[in-house]
């Protein structure tokens, strides 16, 4: 039995003329805008051995979760993971129909594979933090990540689904009306993402050998403060005697989930 070349479908045999190569439009238009695709991209790198026998939606998904860990989601291509796989770039399209697919994958894969603790019903708050720490934590392995979900549409794959769900399964038996729990979780994981801006910068920064956050605060802020009389800024200058502290990012988050927690704290326990 023929098959589609694009998706792998079964193509029902024609009792004449031309055996067809696509099962449908679809496809023949999502072939057409790969190999377009694959024209575009300039050769940077000689291209490995063809071994493609093996390939599968797991193995392209861990290479491109390689790539983007390590050079950040802009250095994702499907060229580079093709590479990265010892296949040509058409091979992917029979596993995954593009890119955007492709970073959905990875998203579901590295929250699947978090390692958030197991769940302890009852102690609402106890719990909210085990989920903000693991939200942090992700953004600290895959920094890449956080540029994906730090949206109002983000990508609705189960783990992330999951995720929202345990936040607010936290506040269960409170007498919370759904939108409020909402809220709460939101603002939980909200909070992470905004201070995880800071800890994604930290890491790209090092990535490109640029100066370290300790650094900025322990020289270069300083610097500036006393070019501009720091005499204005005493509250500013004053944490030039504490630069490390000031730049510690994980006591930072720590401090800022507490402090929100603790306005949580009258709408739970009145």
């Amino acid at each position: 039995m023929p098959i589609c070349v694009q998706c792998g479908r079964e193509l029902t045999r024609q009792s004449r003329g031309r055996a067809p190569r696509y099962c449908s439009r679809s496809c023949q238009a999502r072939a057409y805008r790969a190999r377009q695709a694959a024209r575009e991209e300039p050769e940077t790198e000689p291209k490995p051995p063809r071994t493609g026998g093996g390939l599968t939606v797991d193995a392209i998904v861990r290479a491109a979760v390689r790539i983007a860990d390590a050079e950040g989601l802009d250095a994702l291509s499907m060229r580079r993971v093709a590479e990265a796989c010892g296949v040509g770039a058409m091979a992917l399209y029979h596993h995954v129909d593009g890119k955007d697919t492709l970073i959905e994958l990875m998203v579901e894969a590295v929250y699947a594979a978090s390692g958030t603790p197991e769940r302890r019903p009852g102690d609402w708050r106890a719990e909210l933090e085990r989920v903000a720490r693991a939200e942090w934590a992700l953004y600290t392995r895959h920094p890449w990540a956080l540029q994906v979900l730090a949206s109002v549409q983000p990508p609705l794959v189960p783990s992330v689904l999951a995720g929202v769900e345990r936040a607010m399964a936290a506040l269960d038996g409170h007498g919370l009306d759904p939108l409020t729990v909402h809220w709460i979780a939101q603002s939980v994981l909200g909070q992470v993402q905004g201070l995880g801006l800071l800890r994604v910068s930290e890491i790209e920064s090092a990535r490109g050998e640029g100066p370290t956050l300790a650094h900025w605060r322990a020289i270069v802020a300083p610097a500036a403060l006393r070019s501009q009389d720091g005499r204005r800024f005493p509250r500013l200058a004053a944490l030039e005697q504490i630069p490390d502290a000031a730049a510690d990012l994980d006591r930072l988050f720590e401090f800022a989930l507490q402090r929100l927690l603790d306005g949580i704290a009258p709408l739970v326990t009145p």
